[in-house]
């Protein structure tokens, strides 16, 4: 397990950093998810607020319109039986025929589709040949000898909720048209506002940028928006794009969604039907449609803002996991370091050794060069301790270890095997001459005395050698040999040395 996690530790640390940004990432999509069900629950929850608005409107408005029906039906008879007594409509006395009409306004309209008789004064005049399908409605009503009302519809010029009814005359020269005001008929309906509502929910809701309502003809489809502030209340300047989601909206009794882009601001459009109008279940020749506008930069900056924070975190995190992982690289070279190094020369031990050796066998078969194996032991390093303290001995054993470290390669191996003994591989010689050459060298340079707390150190070795592969190819041999010549020199130091005090050391 120590070998695999030692191989695999970098591997490890980048699984670790992947699945802490995955779940960071997560987290991350997690909340740009609620984010997002948010803002798609308020819009939901302004569509659905609308929509239930405008049914109960209708809804009341229905309950309304069966006394209303009765009534206009009851009146256009009546204006039929004034017509069949007397034709010269344009000496009818039309306000008195409004008193007993309880307050309906009343139209005639004659075969050009244009209002010749009025009470209510700003329509007179008006002609609606001018009026498109609308023309083909009233054309079709003229000539027709029936009765009809249509659904409660927002007056263009008044910018009130009105109900129309029609009946043609007889003889189909005149058509006579009744409408009503359902604010004025009602005045409990005045709180039935949806242009009011609209605005409460665009003010209670960044998001929704703009409610708007449209108005769908039933024969071409043609769309006008509803207004309610300034006429024509009935306006047919649309966008493009807005009164084809409109149309669709109908045609498809669907939601339309679009998006566009506006001084760098993401809007999206939803348009929903509200009211559907056809011919066989309504008399009204329009439907409705309910167009919002939502700014989208509002979630957009909602998210953009957990993203900030997401790349803040990301990199106070990845600071603190790089701190983290310098410190844990650290700590395990230096726990490697010190399994594989002398606490005291910092020099490797006889483990790593082994472990380098072995490493290098491959290459000097290679490139046929050899191996020289060099015992060194310090002589009398006993009696150093004993003269100068162990504390000293110590310094004498850094000393030897940093001049061996300075005079060698840096890929020559350099390990202490213990106690005053020295183990060295010196690599990238052809031949055993240099190998001696190399030892000679670095013996002259441990001869040195050293200086010590101011005082002088002689200090003496003994060396011994073997190489690979002319003495063996297995590294144990290898330095049982160089530990055997290393004794040898040293007992013939000694010799010499109590035959010649002073004379030249051999190795």
């Amino acid at each position: 397990m120590k070998q695999i996690i030692g191989k695999f530790k970098y591997t490890i640390i980048i699984l670790l950093a992947v699945v802490m940004i995955y779940i960071f990432s997560t987290q991350y999509a997690n909340i740009v998810m609620v984010i997002e069900d948010k803002y798609n629950s308020r819009q939901e929850l302004v569509e659905n607020n609308i929509i239930q608005t405008v049914n109960y409107i209708d809804d009341a408005y229905k309950i309304a319109e069966k006394q209303l029906n009765k009534e206009m039906k009851e009146y256009s008879e009546e204006m039929i039986e004034k017509y069949q007594k007397d034709q010269d409509v344009m000496a009818w006395d039309l306000d008195e025929l409004q008193r007993s009409f309880d307050g309906y306004d009343i139209y005639i309209i004659n075969k050009d589709l244009k209002i010749i008789r009025t009470t209510y004064a700003e329509d007179l005049g008006l002609d609606f040949s001018e009026f498109g399908n609308f023309a083909t409605i009233l054309e079709n009503r003229m000539n027709e000898n029936i009765f009809e009302v249509d659904r409660f519809d927002l007056s263009t010029q008044a910018g009130e909720i009105k109900k129309y009814s029609y009946m043609p005359s007889p003889d189909h020269e005149y058509l006579f048209e009744l409408s009503v005001s359902i604010e004025g008929r009602y005045p409990s309906f005045d709180s039935l506002n949806i242009f009011k509502d609209a605005t409460n929910l665009t003010e209670k809701y960044d998001v929704v940028k703009n409610i708007s309502f449209y108005s769908v003809e039933l024969l071409d489809y043609g769309v006008a928006e509803l207004r309610n502030t300034e006429r024509p209340f009935l306006n047919p300047d649309v966008p493009d794009f807005k009164e084809e989601l409109a149309r669709q909206a109908v045609i498809n009794n669907t939601v339309q969604k679009s998006t566009d882009t506006l001084d760098g601001i993401e809007y999206i459009y939803r348009f929903f039907p509200a009211l559907i109008s056809n011919q066989t279940n309504e008399q009204g020749w329009n439907s409705y449609v309910v167009g919002i506008t939502y700014n989208n930069e509002i979630m957009q900056d909602e998210i953009n803002k957990h993203k900030g924070m997401f790349i803040i975190n990301i990199l106070l995190i990845g600071i603190l996991f790089t701190s983290f992982i310098i410190i844990v690289i650290y700590i395990l070279r230096e726990f490697e370091y010190q399994a594989n190094h002398d606490s005291l020369t910092e020099l490797s031990n006889r483990k790593y050794f082994v472990g380098e050796f072995n490493k290098l066998k491959g290459r000097v078969d290679a490139d046929h060069s050899k191996i020289g194996i060099i015992f060194i032991d310090i002589d009398k390093f006993k009696e150093i301790n004993d003269i100068y303290g162990h504390d000293i001995g110590d310094q004498v054993l850094k000393n030897i270890a940093t001049r061996i470290k300075n005079n060698l390669k840096d890929k020559d191996l350099k390990a202490r095997m213990g106690g005053d003994e020295f183990l060295l591989g010196l690599v990238g010689l052809n031949s055993k001459e240099k190998i001696v050459k190399v030892t000679n060298r670095l013996i002259n340079e441990l001869k040195v005395p050293l200086k010590i707390d101011g005082k002088e150190i002689i200090v003496s070795v003994s060396a011994g050698m073997s190489i690979y592969p002319d003495d063996s190819d297995v590294l144990e041999e290898l330095i049982i040999n160089a530990d055997t010549a290393m004794y040898k020199a040293k007992k013939e130091n000694q010799d010499l040395e109590n035959q010649n005090p002073g004379s030249e050391k051999r190795y």
